[in-house]
């Protein structure tokens, strides 16, 4: 059987930068690219982007405008070496993740 990747939704309140043009995710597994994981913006007013990942610890920050911003939403923060942090998400079972997605998202 082979690793199982499992749908893990990103989102960035847009009120936090309301004048923001774009978000993207920037994280340990896309290289810290910007234009590796744009993000939509929902007539709610969220960022938001899903991703197809393995069980495990995620690194990342929300990339807005140019600018990398830590999400609200994390599960805990871990100093960069740089002088701020990064965001922590942890990717867990298939049941679990389906679970935590918002419906009124697609």
């Amino acid at each position: 059987m082979g690793l199982r990747l499992i749908p893990v939704v990103f989102r960035f309140p847009a009120s936090l930068v309301p004048t923001a043009r774009c978000a993207s995710l920037i994280a340990t597994f896309n290289g810290w690219d910007p234009r590796a994981h744009p993000m939509t913006k929902t007539s709610s007013g969220e960022w938001y982007t899903t991703v197809y990942l393995p069980p495990g610890r995620v690194l990342y920050c929300i990339w807005v405008d140019g600018t990398s911003w830590l999400d609200p939403h994390d599960e805990g923060r871990v100093p960069n070496g740089w002088g701020s942090e990064y965001s922590v998400r942890r990717v867990r079972s298939d049941e679990a993740a389906l679970a935590s997605r918002d419906p009124a998202l697609p």
